[in-house]
Order: structure tokens, then sequence, then C-alpha cells
């Protein structure tokens, strides 16, 4: 089976359509006035904390320059703390801070809502599948994007 031009079309479509959706159920979190980026980076500390600068240097692929000054934004706005890490003084690790501890709640609440009320819907091998080619999908593309 081939994959036609109508269908990258709809799938395209089919994409923005659940984007703008669910950016609806995402409003209380514009609440924080954060930029994209900002928005990105968090959600990855949410996830992934304590890290390192480091880290999110090799996760967004971005200079260290960068991740800086946004680490900098983001601890003068309350959403980060940094504190050097006992077992490195050296490194320093990054945690959330008190605003960023309420972006998670405010972040985990539309993921329950999400869940909840759409997710519930598919079957657990629909839900692997989408998974699966999303998976895919964004492996094919950091490999473009990094030229291998």
């Amino acid at each position: 089976m081939t994959t036609t031009h109508f269908d990258i079309k709809r799938l395209h479509a089919t994409i923005d359509e659940m984007s703008d959706l669910l950016s609806r159920e995402l409003d209380t979190l514009e609440q924080f006035n954060l930029t994209d980026q900002q928005e990105n980076y968090l959600m990855y500390c949410v996830t992934n904390a304590p890290l390192t600068a480091k880290e999110l240097v090799e996760e967004f692929q971005v200079s260290k320059s960068a991740i800086s000054q946004v680490v900098a934004k983001l601890e003068k706005e309350r959403f980060i703390e940094r504190e050097k890490n006992p077992e490195n003084l050296r490194e320093t690790l990054i945690y959330l801070g008190p605003k960023g501890r309420m972006f998670a709640r405010r972040l985990e609440e539309f993921n329950s809502k999400i869940q909840n009320e759409y997710y519930v819907h598919l079957t657990s091998d629909e839900i692997k599948q989408m998974i699966s080619s999303i998976e895919k999908l964004n492996k094919v593309i950091k490999e473009n994007q990094s030229g291998s």
C-alpha cells in the first residue's frame, strides 16, 4: 500500500486539528506567561529533574549559552532552582522551584483530563500503535536534522 499525497495532507490536517483542540485544554498554562521554548524546557525539567544544563543542551541540541539564558530567566521567575551537586561540586543541578511545581501540578491536571476524557476511548492496541508510529517518525526526523 502506497502513501498518497492526499494521505500526507490528511495526516498533517489531523495532527494540526488535534493540536488545536488540545491547546484549548492547555489554556490553564497560559497564566505562566512562558515562551514556547521556556515551556518546552520546563516540561522537560518536570519529567527529569534534578538535571544539569548539559542534559538540556544534549536533549534540545542547542548551545550552552542558549540554555544558560533560558535557565537564568526561569530561575529569576522562580520556576527552577539551582544547587551544587553534593556528589560533584563542579556541577550544578536544576530542580523545580515554587512556580515550577505549580506548573507541574497544572500539567498533571491536564494529562489526567486528557487520559480520562479522551484516551479512554482508544484501545490499548490503538495507543501502542500511535506511540510506535510517532516514535518512529521522531527518530527519522532527529536523524535527518542531525545529518546522520
